[in-house]
């Protein structure tokens, strides 16, 4: 049923609780695991009559990159497929649907914080514009917290 499940991931320890479930997910239909994660661009300030120009914090890309690897190593460990791809963008959620399309993604798991109401409203929620968006079918698992 699953081939290749996704699992966007932005370094802690809330969104790692997804990949419980994309292992067993994994296991039972002997699917590859893709480990994906978003670096956003950052604006570089200057003279106001000049577009706000982008540019991507090549610190925060390696980082993301190794914590990636070393994430897919151990999934390698306990005999799961898996891969990892690193992005740059400014919409983290678009980002995340359009590499499911592009990769051919199966099924997106991601955690949530569960929030609702005005907290939602003034932090956002990536995972309820990926749940609202993609054409991917997700699976959220909700933080205990």
């Amino acid at each position: 049923m699953y081939k290749k499940i996704l699992v966007p991931l932005d370094g802690s320890e809330l969104a790692k609780l997804a990949l419980d479930q994309a292992e067993k997910l994994a296991k039972t239909f002997d699917a590859e695991i893709i480990l994906f994660q978003v670096v956003p661009f950052m604006p570089i300030y200057g003279s106001p009559e000049l577009v706000t120009p982008l540019i991507v914090d090549e610190k925060q890309k390696e980082a993301a990159e190794k914590y990636l690897a070393n994430l897919t190593e151990e999934l390698k460990q306990r005999g799961h497929k898996a891969a990892a791809m690193v992005r740059t963008g400014q919409q983290v959620a678009v980002e995340i649907i359009d590499f499911a399309k592009e990769s051919g993604a199966d099924l997106i798991i991601m955690c949530t914080h569960g929030r609702s109401g005005i907290t939602r409203w003034v932090l956002g929620s990536i995972a309820h514009k990926v749940l609202t968006r993609a054409e991917t079918p997700i699976l959220l698992v909700r933080s205990k917290g």
